[in-house]
C-alpha cells in the first residue's frame, strides 16, 4: 500500500524539508508527489535548468523511506514562455486569448508550447534517471482545457479531411445543408465558438473528438520522452465521474495505472464518490491510485467547510474498498502564498501537527495491521455501467431539457446498486460484456452501429440490459435516426417511443408501478417523459396524471435468452433503488450485505481471500447484521452476528 501526501518543497525553506520528511515518516508515509507545478523553479530562464533542489528534496524524502512520483510541470508554463511567446496561450470559447496568471493556460497544439514542453520533460527525465527515490511519473495535471485558437482550427480542419476524405462526405455526415452550412473549402470550417451562437451539433461532436485526440497525442508525446530515460510506471490524475471536456479513456489507454483526485465538498453524495472510484478502476479494468484526496477545507477565494472528524478516514477506506492501492492526500501543508492560500491540506500554515494529521496517522496505523491481505485483491462486479463520452459531448450542446444531466442520470441508476451494496464496474470502451449479468447504458444519446450490435448480442446471449430515455437518439455523426426511438434497438426493447415530452420544472407528473417489487409504488417523475408503445414488451410502470395519463413509462422485454428494460422517465431515488434491486434479483446478481441507508458494504476479493469493508457515511451510530462470523481487522475483535459502527466509522471484516 502506498500512503502519503502531495508535497511542494519549493514553497518552503530548505531547512524545513528534513522536518517535513520526519513528520511524514512518523505518520507512516512512503510516497509523495512532487514538481507538477514547478516548471519555473526547474527552468528559471529558457534553456537554463536547475534540478539540484528537486534532487535534494527527493533524497531527503528517500532517506526517510519515502519515494516520489514526479509530475511533468506542463500545466503551469512560466511567464518567460507565456509572455515572450504569446502564441502558446489558449483561446477560450468566446475567442478570447487566456492571459498569464493561472494554470492550464496553454494550447497543447501550439508548436512553440510543445517544443518548450519537450525540453523541460526531457531534461527532467534525464535528471531523474536512475534515482531510487523516484517511484514513477504523473503526466501534467487534471487534463480538461479545450482550445479554440487558429492553430486548433487548422488542425481540426485537417483532422476532418483525414476522417471524411471529401467535403461532400462531411456535409452528408453533418447534414450541413441546414442553414446553408455547406463548404467549398476545408478552410471555411469553423470551431464551435460561442460567438456564432449554437453550433452545428455534429460539428461540435467532432470538435470534442478532435480535442480528445489532441490530448491523447500530447500524452503519448510526453510518455515517449520519459521512456528514453525511465521504465518506471506512468499515470495521470483524472477527476472522477463528472468532467466531460475530453475522453479520459483515450488518455488512460497509454498509462500504467489510472489515478484520480477526490474532493467531496460539503455533504457530498457517497454514491457519487463511489462512482468516481469505479470509473477510474474501469479505465484499465484494474486497481488505481488516489493521487489527491481532500484532507482539509478547500477553496480559492472562499473556503469550504472543514472535513468533520472521521471523514478523512471514511473517504480513505471507501477508496481502498473500491480498488485504491495508494492513498495520497492533498496536500501536506497549506501554502502561505498564491491562489491556493485557503486550499488546506493535512497541516495548516503553521506546519504543526493537528487533528487531521492525527486522524490520517491513525488510519495508516490501522492499515498496517492488514495491508498485506490487500495484495492481489480487487473488486469483482457482476454489473457494468457503460460510460459514453460521445453522448456526454452531444449533451453539452443539446441537453434536451435544462435539468437533464448525463452524470445525474447515470448516478440515479448507479445508486440503485450502491444502496443495495452490489458491486459495479463503469466501463468507457467497448469490451466483452459476457461476464456481466446486468449492463446499464444510461442516456446513451449517441449510439454507433458497433455499440448497438454489441448490446444486441449481449442480450440475445442471456444478458440483462437497462437503458433510459434519450437513448439511441443519434447516430455516430450526430444525426437523429429517421426511425422510431430507440433507433437501432427497437427489437431488443420491444417498444417504440410514440411521443416524448420535455417537462417544465413546475410540472407534476407521476408514475405507478404495476409489476414485481415496484407494484403499487408511486413516484414523481421529471426531466423527460417518453410515452412508450408496446411491440412485445411487458408494462412495469405507467404514468398517473400530468402530461401523459396512463401511458406506458417503464417496460421489460424478453429478447433471445436475455431481457431488456427501458426506463422512459426519471423517477425519484427511492423508486429507482427499488427498481434496480428488482432488476438485479431478476438477473440473478449476487446481492450485497443488507445495511442501513448510506452505510456501504464493499468487497475486495483475491485468490482464497475476501475482505468486506463496512463504511458508515452518516452522522449516526449504525447497526449492521453480519451473515457469518468474522474478524474486524481494525480492532482485531471477533464479530458473531452484528456490528455497531460509529458515525463516519469503518470496519474491515475477514
Amino acid at each position: 500500500m502506498r500512503f502519503g501526501a502531495d508535497y511542494y518543497p519549493e514553497h518552503w525553506p530548505e531547512e524545513r524539508w528534513e522536518t517535513d520528511a520526519r513528520m511524514m515518516k512518523e505518520a507512516g508515509f512512503n510516497i509523495t508527489r512532487l514538481a507538477e507545478f514547478a516548471w519555473v523553479k526547474m527552468e528559471p530562464r529558457e534553456g537554463e535548468f536547475d534540478f539540484d533542489w528537486l534532487l535534494r528534496a527527493i533524497n531527503i524524502l528517500n532517506d526517510h523511506g519515502i519515494q516520489s512520483v514526479i509530475g511533468t510541470p506542463t500545466a503551469t508554463p512560466p511567464a518567460w514562455l507565456c509572455i515572450n511567446k504569446p502564441s502558446v496561450m489558449r483561446v477560450n470559447e468566446q475567442r478570447q486569448q487566456i492571459t498569464f496568471g493561472n494554470r492550464q493556460q496553454s494550447c497543447i497544439n501550439q508548436p512553440e508550447y510543445l517544443e518548450a514542453c519537450d525540453h523541460i520533460i526531457e531534461a527532467l527525465a534525464d535528471a531523474m534517471d536512475g534515482n531510487d527515490g523516484v517511484y514513477g511519473w504523473q503526466i501534467d495535471n487534471e487534463f480538461w482545457a479545450p482550445c479554440y485558437c487558429d492553430e486548433c482550427q487548422k488542425l481540426f480542419q485537417k483532422w476532418l479531411q483525414e476522417k471524411y476524405g471529401t467535403l461532400q462526405a462531411l456535409e452528408a455526415a453533418w447534414g450541413a445543408i441546414f442553414w446553408s452550412q455547406t463548404y467549398t473549402d476545408w478552410r471555411q470550417i469553423p470551431l464551435p465558438w460561442a460567438t456564432s451562437g449554437a453550433p452545428n451539433p455534429s460539428l461540435a461532436l467532432d470538435y470534442r473528438r478532435f480535442i480528445s485526440d489532441s490530448y491523447e497525442s500530447f500524452t503519448k508525446r510526453q510518455i515517449k520522452l520519459i521512456r528514453q530515460y525511465s521504465d518506471k510506471p506512468i499515470t495521470h490524475n483524472f477527476m472522477g465521474i463528472s468532467p466531460d471536456e475530453i475522453n479520459y479513456q483515450q488518455i488512460a489507454d497509454h498509462l500504467d495505472f489510472a489515478s484520480w483526485d477526490n474532493y467531496p465538498f460539503g455533504s457530498a453524495d457517497p454514491a457519487m464518490i463511489a462512482a468516481g472510484h469505479d470509473i477510474t478502476r474501469g479505465y484499465l479494468r484494474k486497481n488505481f491510485w488516489m493521487m489527491e484526496q481532500m484532507s482539509g477545507p478547500g477553496g480559492w477565494g472562499e473556503m469550504s467547510a472543514s472535513p468533520r472528524p472521521g471523514r478523512i478516514r471514511e473517504w480513505t477506506y471507501q477508496a481502498i474498498a473500491r480498488g485504491a492501492d495508494a492513498m495520497i492526500y492533498f496536500r501536506w501543508r497549506v501554502c502561505r502564498s498564491g491562489t491556493e492560500q485557503y486550499w488546506h491540506g493535512i497541516l495548516n500554515h503553521d506546519g504543526a501537527t493537528n487533528r487531521r494529521y492525527s486522524e490520517i496517522k491513525r488510519t495508516r496505523d490501522e492499515l498496517l495491521k492488514f495491508e498485506d491481505l490487500l495484495e492481489g485483491t480487487t473488486v469483482k462486479a457482476e454489473v457494468a455501467f457503460l460510460n459514453d463520452y460521445d453522448s456526454r459531448f452531444a449533451f453539452r450542446y443539446q441537453k434536451s431539457n435544462s435539468e437533464l444531466s448525463y452524470v445525474k442520470t447515470l448516478v440515479s441508476l448507479y445508486k440503485g446498486f450502491f444502496e443495495n451494496n452490489i458491486a459495479v464496474d463503469i466501463l468507457t470502451k467497448d469490451a466483452d460484456l459476457s461476464g456481466y449479468k446486468v449492463v446499464v447504458a444510461p442516456a446513451h444519446f449517441v449510439l454507433t452501429k458497433k455499440r448497438a450490435a454489441l448490446l444486441k448480442d449481449y442480450v440475445q446471449n442471456g444478458g440483462t440490459l437497462v437503458m433510459t430515455y434519450r437513448s439511441a437518439v443519434k447516430d455516430a455523426t450526430g444525426l437523429i435516426f429517421d426511425e422510431p426511438l430507440p433507433g437501432l434497438l427497437q427489437d431488443v426493447f420491444g417498444v417504440v417511443v410514440k411521443e416524448y415530452h420535455s417537462p417544465e420544472a413546475s410540472e407534476e407528473n407521476m408514475i405507478w408501478g404495476s409489476m414485481g417489487e415496484i407494484n403499487g409504488h408511486t413516484s414523481r417523475v421529471n426531466v423527460w417523459l417518453d410515452l412508450l408503445e408496446l411491440r412485445g414488451a411487458e408494462v412495469m410502470a405507467k404514468y398517473d396524471g400530468g402530461f401523459i395519463s396512463y401511458g406506458v413509462a417503464i417496460t421489460r422485454n424478453s429478447f433471445g435468452k436475455g431481457k431488456a428494460y427501458y426506463i422512459g422517465t426519471q423517477p425519484e431515488s427511492d423508486f429507482m433503488i427499488t427498481l434496480m434491486d428488482a432488476v438485479a434479483k431478476d438477473a440473478g446478481v449476487t446481492l450485497g450485505i443488507p445495511t442501513p441507508q448510506d452505510v456501504e458494504a464493499c468487497e475486495r476479493v483475491g485468490e482464497g481471500k475476501k475482505l468486506t469493508f463496512i463504511i458508515n457515511h452518516t452522522e449516526q451510530t449504525q447497526n449492521v447484521s453480519i451473515p457469518e462470523p468474522c474478524t474486524n481487522l481494525i480492532t482485531c475483535e471477533a464479530i458473531e452476528k452484528s456490528l455497531t459502527i460509529d458515525a463516519y466509522g469503518v470496519a474491515v471484516l475477514k
